[in-house]
């Protein structure tokens, strides 16, 4: 089978009920460009039948591709299993909770041909607890204002680049890294751009992720700092 032109990452861990809703909609904004796709379905260690959904999606579509840790580990290892096995021109990420609507798709895509090498969701109107916003915004602004990242949004795992920054990313896939993926390609002069997306409540199970992980995030930047 030829090479896509397009590749969407989803990492995921226990989100078997999320994942019918997830791929009928990556499908169709992946329909909607135009071009081939696939999706990389990153199963980091799940326990609650997430495989068992991923293998009848593949029966079902061969389009949609499952790799599997056999044990959790991490989100950034889960991005560099799927940068690895991608074989598109564009890589996506997205994250499998359904916050993040992947419609944003083709509007991503036209930035990565015209004027950017990555593109990164802004979640203007988010939906989410208050403490957690107002904390996701304090991050971001230590970002523009202390590194220069030109984005309201750097965490959002709803992403889009071209291959070749994918590929000088993964030498620095380690720790939690994932999060700073964005400032990464801007520390290693990409151009990076932001497009609009919508975000919703999550439909099903809860996030992984406290207001604890903004101490590990600290921690992460000092170490990145210290490499780029």
């Amino acid at each position: 089978m030829d090479a896509p032109t397009l590749s969407l990452i989803v990492p995921l861990h226990n989100e078997a009920p999320n994942l019918p809703r997830l791929l009928e909609a990556c499908a169709d904004a992946l329909e909607r460009t135009g071009e081939s796709w696939e999706i990389l379905l990153i199963d980091d260690g799940s326990d609650d039948g997430s495989w068992a959904v991923i293998q009848d999606a593949m029966k079902a579509d061969r389009r949609v591709r499952g790799l599997r840790h056999p044990q959790r580990l991490g989100k950034t290892q889960a991005y560099a299993t799927g940068f690895r096995a991608a074989r598109g021109q564009y890589l996506f990420t997205i994250d499998a909770d359904l916050q993040e609507d992947p419609a944003a798709i083709p509007a991503m895509l036209e930035r990565l041909r015209t004027d950017a090498d990555m593109v990164v969701g802004w979640r203007r109107r988010r939906r989410d607890p208050p403490l957690k916003v107002l904390a996701s915004w304090v991050f971001n602004a230590l970002l523009r204002w202390g590194w220069g990242l030109p984005l309201h949004d750097a965490n959002c795992g709803f992403k889009g680049m071209r291959r070749a920054v994918a590929d000088a990313l993964l030498p620095h896939l380690e720790r939690d890294f994932h999060r700073y993926l964005a400032l990464m390609a801007h520390r290693l002069g990409f151009r990076v751009a932001e497009v609009v997306v919508a975000h919703r409540p999550r439909a099903y199970g809860r996030s992984r992720y406290g207001l604890e992980r903004y101490g590990r995030a600290l921690a992460d930047l000092w170490a990145l700092r210290r490499r780029l």
